[in-house]
């Protein structure tokens, strides 16, 4: 009986650890908020999002010794150029119309990452979204970076669609920050 016992404890013990790493591969998609102010452009505008060629952006290890890798499964630079010109939209701009000369707006992606640290039990996530924009306008050159960081905590593995759910919102919300510097505005607008 203890033999049986004990045999079905290893079992479970492998069990449990074959279970334990995974991959969490995410879309990237930021998540839109809702815009509270119009613009208007006069001047063309050029929207550039230079390749992020990371593809792993972070690991999870709980508490309870479940492992996985975040790996981004689509083109970032890509869906970034799609919100960024929708977003442009929803305020009101229309890069493809205006006049000449034309701005150009560059949004680099600096720091997409996910990291965690195990205290006791309890798992804490740390996020980190930051991009760099830069506007070049007749000779005068404008670059700002904007940063945003989230921490969670939880005691088991989240699922794949909260992990891409948070990038994303945290991504979407970076963005924001950069639309809402006056300076840049009014240099893509003006």
């Amino acid at each position: 009986m203890k033999r049986s016992l004990l045999a079905s404890l290893f079992a479970v013990s492998a069990l449990m650890t074959g279970c334990a790493h995974t991959t969490h591969t995410v879309s990237i998609a930021p998540t839109a908020s809702e815009v509270h102010q119009q613009y208007h452009n006069t001047h063309r505008i050029r929207v550039v999002v230079p390749p992020f060629d990371q593809q792993t952006i972070g690991m999870i290890d709980t508490g309870i010794g479940e492992h996985a890798t975040i790996m981004i499964g689509n083109d970032a630079s890509s869906a970034l150029l799609d919100h960024v010109t929708k977003q442009l939209s929803a305020l009101g701009i229309t890069p493809e119309q205006g006049y000449s000369p034309t701005r150009t707006l560059s949004i680099n992606i600096e720091t997409l990452s996910y990291d965690t640290t195990t205290i006791g039990l309890k798992t804490q996530a740390t996020l980190v979204s930051e991009i760099k924009a830069t506007v070049t306008q007749e000779g005068k050159t404008y670059t700002a970076n904007f940063k945003s960081e989230k921490i969670d905590q939880y005691g088991t593995l989240p699922d794949r669609e909260v992990v891409e759910n948070e990038i994303n919102a945290l991504l979407g919300k970076t963005v924001d920050r950069a639309f809402s510097d006056p300076q840049l505005m009014s240099l893509l607008t003006h």
